[in-house]
Protein backbone atom coordinates (compact mmCIF):
# COMPACT_ATOMS: atom_id res chain seq x y z
CA UNK A 1 0.00 0.00 0.00
CA UNK A 2 1.37 3.52 -0.70
CA UNK A 3 0.09 6.78 0.02
CA UNK A 4 -0.86 9.36 -2.54
CA UNK A 5 1.12 12.41 -3.16
CA UNK A 6 -1.71 14.97 -1.61
CA UNK A 7 -1.25 13.20 1.79
CA UNK A 8 2.49 13.44 2.00
CA UNK A 9 1.94 17.42 1.04
CA UNK A 10 -1.00 17.38 3.47
CA UNK A 11 0.87 16.52 6.40
CA UNK A 12 4.22 18.76 5.56
CA UNK A 13 2.17 21.78 5.12
CA UNK A 14 0.56 20.89 8.37
CA UNK A 15 4.07 20.58 9.83
CA UNK A 16 5.19 23.26 8.46
CA UNK A 17 2.23 25.28 9.84
CA UNK A 18 2.64 23.13 13.27
CA UNK A 19 6.29 24.60 13.34
CA UNK A 20 5.47 28.35 12.54
CA UNK A 21 2.82 28.39 15.54
CA UNK A 22 0.59 30.69 14.06
CA UNK A 23 2.50 32.77 11.76
CA UNK A 24 1.22 33.12 8.43
CA UNK A 25 2.62 32.28 5.19
CA UNK A 26 2.16 32.38 1.73
CA UNK A 27 1.24 29.30 -1.26
CA UNK A 28 4.79 30.31 -2.67
CA UNK A 29 7.08 30.22 0.16
CA UNK A 30 5.21 26.87 1.01
CA UNK A 31 6.23 25.95 -2.58
CA UNK A 32 9.85 27.47 -1.85
CA UNK A 33 10.31 25.29 0.79
CA UNK A 34 10.00 22.07 -1.54
CA UNK A 35 6.33 21.06 -0.03
CA UNK A 36 5.43 19.86 -3.82
CA UNK A 37 4.37 21.64 -6.83
CA UNK A 38 1.69 24.80 -6.63
CA UNK A 39 -1.43 23.34 -7.71
CA UNK A 40 -0.78 20.00 -5.16
CA UNK A 41 -0.22 22.23 -2.50
CA UNK A 42 -3.12 24.89 -3.37
CA UNK A 43 -5.52 21.48 -3.49
CA UNK A 44 -4.12 20.49 -0.06
CA UNK A 45 -4.55 24.11 1.35
CA UNK A 46 -8.22 24.11 -0.17
CA UNK A 47 -9.22 20.57 1.49
CA UNK A 48 -7.59 21.50 5.04
CA UNK A 49 -8.77 24.77 5.02
CA UNK A 50 -12.76 22.96 4.41
CA UNK A 51 -12.01 20.96 6.99
CA UNK A 52 -10.84 23.64 9.58
CA UNK A 53 -7.33 22.54 10.63
CA UNK A 54 -5.92 26.02 8.34
CA UNK A 55 -7.02 29.54 7.73
CA UNK A 56 -6.20 31.74 5.01
CA UNK A 57 -6.64 35.26 4.31
CA UNK A 58 -6.35 37.37 1.07
CA UNK A 59 -4.57 40.11 -0.15
CA UNK A 60 -0.95 41.50 0.18
CA UNK A 61 -0.56 40.60 3.61
CA UNK A 62 -2.56 37.38 3.01
CA UNK A 63 -1.51 33.56 3.94
CA UNK A 64 -2.35 30.52 5.89
CA UNK A 65 -1.48 29.35 9.12
CA UNK A 66 -2.67 26.52 11.64
CA UNK A 67 -5.67 27.26 12.82
CA UNK A 68 -6.24 24.20 14.92
CA UNK A 69 -3.97 22.87 17.97
CA UNK A 70 -1.28 20.29 16.07
CA UNK A 71 -2.15 18.00 18.94
CA UNK A 72 -5.77 17.82 18.00
CA UNK A 73 -5.12 16.66 14.36
CA UNK A 74 -4.18 13.31 14.37
CA UNK A 75 -2.40 11.72 11.33
CA UNK A 76 -5.43 9.12 10.66
CA UNK A 77 -7.67 12.13 9.96
CA UNK A 78 -5.61 13.60 7.59
CA UNK A 79 -4.57 10.09 5.99
CA UNK A 80 -8.52 9.61 6.15
CA UNK A 81 -9.34 12.89 4.54
CA UNK A 82 -6.77 12.65 0.99
CA UNK A 83 -7.17 8.83 0.59
CA UNK A 84 -10.02 7.84 -0.98
CA UNK A 85 -9.58 3.91 -1.23
CA UNK A 86 -8.10 1.43 1.50
CA UNK A 87 -9.94 -1.20 -0.45
CA UNK A 88 -6.81 -3.40 -0.43
CA UNK A 89 -8.63 -6.21 -2.96
CA UNK A 90 -11.65 -6.23 -4.74
CA UNK A 91 -13.66 -8.20 -2.52
CA UNK A 92 -13.06 -5.58 0.32
CA UNK A 93 -15.12 -3.15 -2.20
CA UNK A 94 -17.92 -5.82 -3.11
CA UNK A 95 -17.95 -9.25 -1.78
CA UNK A 96 -19.46 -9.98 -4.88
CA UNK A 97 -16.61 -10.13 -6.92
CA UNK A 98 -15.34 -12.73 -5.57
CA UNK A 99 -17.36 -16.38 -4.88
CA UNK A 100 -14.83 -17.76 -2.01
CA UNK A 101 -15.77 -14.16 0.12
CA UNK A 102 -17.96 -16.93 2.15
CA UNK A 103 -14.94 -18.89 3.41
CA UNK A 104 -11.96 -16.81 2.83
CA UNK A 105 -9.73 -15.89 5.53
CA UNK A 106 -7.61 -13.55 3.09
CA UNK A 107 -9.62 -10.68 3.26
CA UNK A 108 -10.37 -10.71 7.13
CA UNK A 109 -5.98 -11.13 7.44
CA UNK A 110 -6.50 -7.89 4.77
CA UNK A 111 -8.75 -5.94 6.97
CA UNK A 112 -6.65 -7.01 10.18
CA UNK A 113 -2.99 -5.96 8.53
CA UNK A 114 -5.12 -2.36 7.95
CA UNK A 115 -6.08 -2.04 11.57
CA UNK A 116 -2.25 -2.40 12.28
CA UNK A 117 -1.54 0.17 9.84
CA UNK A 118 -4.26 2.88 11.09
CA UNK A 119 -3.54 2.38 14.78
CA UNK A 120 0.16 4.49 15.13
CA UNK A 121 -1.85 6.67 12.70
CA UNK A 122 -4.87 7.17 15.05
CA UNK A 123 -2.41 7.57 18.13
CA UNK A 124 0.04 10.35 16.77
CA UNK A 125 -0.50 13.69 15.72
CA UNK A 126 0.97 16.67 14.02
CA UNK A 127 2.69 18.08 17.13
CA UNK A 128 3.80 14.44 17.82
CA UNK A 129 5.83 15.07 14.43
CA UNK A 130 7.51 18.31 15.15
CA UNK A 131 8.07 18.87 18.91
CA UNK A 132 11.24 18.92 19.74
CA UNK A 133 12.71 18.64 16.31
CA UNK A 134 14.87 21.32 14.79
CA UNK A 135 13.93 22.60 11.86
CA UNK A 136 15.29 25.15 9.68
CA UNK A 137 13.65 26.72 6.59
Amino acid sequence: MRLTERTDIAVRILMHLAILKGQKISIDDLVDNYIGHRSQVIAAVQELRKAGMIASSTGRKGGIWIQEDPKNISLYEVVQMFETDFNLVKCCKNPKECHLSEQCRFKSILLDSLEGFFAPLKQSSIADLVNGQNYHF
